[in-house]
């Protein structure tokens, strides 16, 4: 599979609402975002696939969790170079919202140990985890680099939705699937399974968040999954 550079002039973002109103979406998204991840944690059922990886990451160090989050993030950065993937206030604005809005929910949260309550927060919370990636990257003001190589890899969009869509959920379960082995491995399948980072819950995320972004990104006026600036815009060839 080759990468190619799209020139300059092919136009992807036909238009763009005023700033205040793609400020207002970043922050709508990225708090969702940081209130299913506070779900998600409390309902003890499983993480997200990028958290696997950090909690392995910091279990193959000795650092502390928030660390792991940084070491990997700073690396999976390294790529915005050869992809020419350009950053933005909403890469910022997505490291940091989500991890306020979930440390506060997470406060303010009861002890919960009633199975069927547990289960709802695990739907709830990657719902609206999902919810929140596709509502944050429609305001096309950057994103992380885990959805910024989900944009990169699934290829410009093209004329048929379907096939868009198809494309950017694929790419973002690869992604997904790739994050929980590493994590696993670093962590020893025993220990992945006893922590809770390697349960059924982790798995059916890894599973349906990327066709529940897919879609609800195809639903949201703005940009899309695979839209990026012009100028550092990235075809994928077979």
């Amino acid at each position: 599979m080759a990468i190619h550079r799209l020139p300059a002039k092919s136009a992807l973002l036909t238009s763009n609402p005023p700033l205040a109103s793609r400020l207002a979406i970043l922050v709508i998204g990225t708090t969702a975002m940081g209130g299913g991840i506070a779900l998600l944690v409390w309902s003890r059922l499983g993480l997200t696939p990028m958290d696997v990886l950090h909690a392995g990451v910091s279990h193959a160090t000795g650092w502390t969790f928030g660390s792991g989050i940084i070491l990997c993030q700073l690396v999976l950065a390294t790529t915005f170079v050869p992809l020419r993937l350009k950053p933005g206030i909403g890469t910022v604005a997505a490291f940091a919202i989500p991890a306020a809005v979930a440390d506060g929910a997470l406060t303010l949260l009861p002890p919960v140990d009633a199975v069927p309550m547990r289960v709802a927060a695990l739907a709830v919370g990657g719902l609206l985890f999902a919810t929140g990636v596709a509502v944050y990257l429609s305001a096309g003001l950057g994103a992380l680099p885990r959805d910024g190589l989900m944009m990169a890899f699934a290829g410009p969009p093209g004329k048929n939705p379907k096939i868009r869509a198809k494309r950017v959920a694929l790419t973002r379960i690869a992604i997904d699937t790739g994050f929980i082995a590493g994590g696993v491995a670093l962590l020893g399948p025993a220990n992945a399974i006893h922590s809770g980072a390697l349960s059924p819950g982790t798995l059916l995320l890894a599973a349906g968040s990327g066709p529940l972004i897919a879609y609800l990104s195809a639903k949201l006026p703005g940009d899309k999954p695979g839209q990026v600036n012009p100028s550092s815009a990235l075809k994928l060839q077979r």
